[in-house]
């Protein structure tokens, strides 16, 4: 029944994908984006995990699932066992980034006061990046032909292209156009604005600014400076996280073909 999982990484445009292959006509997804089975779940039992896909319609001949945990070591042993026979998505950007991308989203609800701490709060952070290692462990399971490995800077790039590649890859018809195009799904840079503007009746107002074209276009900037959006680590702090996953990088780039050299630096 399950055909395909996309299964990581955090913070490299897996909401976005979500969102654009819900509006597929051929594509099913769960109502929630993660069941967070293989990587948390996983004590619920194979027959909870299924039941997300009851009552899946005729015509939806790609089915399965947006995480971000399943590319973790300990949780593809598990994605295989179950699920042997499906294609696996995984998509990547440039590791540091990637990191303090995480780090900023999660530093307020996790009360952390620094990268150091957040590093040691949650090694994850740091073993997040380190694709290699992911891929490696996928193709113990997967031949690599069933692996489609996916870059966050092709999709600031080319989105269109980059959705396209998805579709051809699910087997769905791969003109389909999504309105997510132009758009940064869970975006946090209207919200403080909404809300602040709601206190004196204005909410409506960039509500439709949001939803506007020019809105879109702000998102699609947005996502393209995003690349390069390491400055909220320190220099130094930053220098380390690039030395650290330079070998890491070496072999991804080794294995896919790709020039990663922009990620050393």
């Amino acid at each position: 029944m399950v055909t395909f999982v996309v299964a990581g990484c955090q913070r490299c445009g897996t909401t976005w994908l979500d969102a654009a292959l819900r509006e597929h006509p051929e594509v099913f997804l769960p109502a929630q984006k993660q069941t967070y089975f293989f990587d948390r779940e996983h004590a619920r039992g194979a027959a909870w995990y299924l039941e997300n896909y009851r009552g899946v319609e005729p015509g939806r001949r790609a089915v399965g699932e947006v995480a971000t945990g399943y590319t973790l070591l300990d949780a593809i042993p598990r994605l295989a066992a179950l699920l042997p026979h499906v294609k696996v998505i995984m998509a990547m950007r440039h590791p540091t980034e990637r990191a303090s991308s995480f780090y900023e989203s999660r530093r307020g609800e996790r009360a952390w006061k620094s990268f150091a701490q957040a590093r040691a709060d949650d090694p994850e952070i740091l073993e997040r990046g380190r694709y290699i290692e992911q891929i490696e462990a996928l193709l113990e399971h997967y031949p690599r032909e069933r692996l489609l490995l996916l870059f966050f800077e092709d999709l600031a790039a080319d989105e269109r292209g980059y959705y396209r590649r998805v579709l051809e890859f699910l087997g769905v018809d791969p003109s389909f156009e999504t309105t997510r195009f132009g758009r940064k799904v869970n975006a946090a840079m209207f919200s403080g604005l909404r809300q602040r503007l709601k206190s004196v009746g204005l909410e409506t107002a960039v509500n439709l600014f949001a939803r506007s074209p020019a809105g879109d276009l702000v998102r699609t900037l947005n996502r393209r400076m995003a690349i390069g959006a390491g400055h909220k680590l320190g220099h130094a702090e930053r220098a380390e996280l690039v030395e650290y996953y330079r070998p890491f990088n070496a072999r991804l780039s080794e294995l896919t073909g790709r020039d990663l050299s922009a990620w050393d630096r």
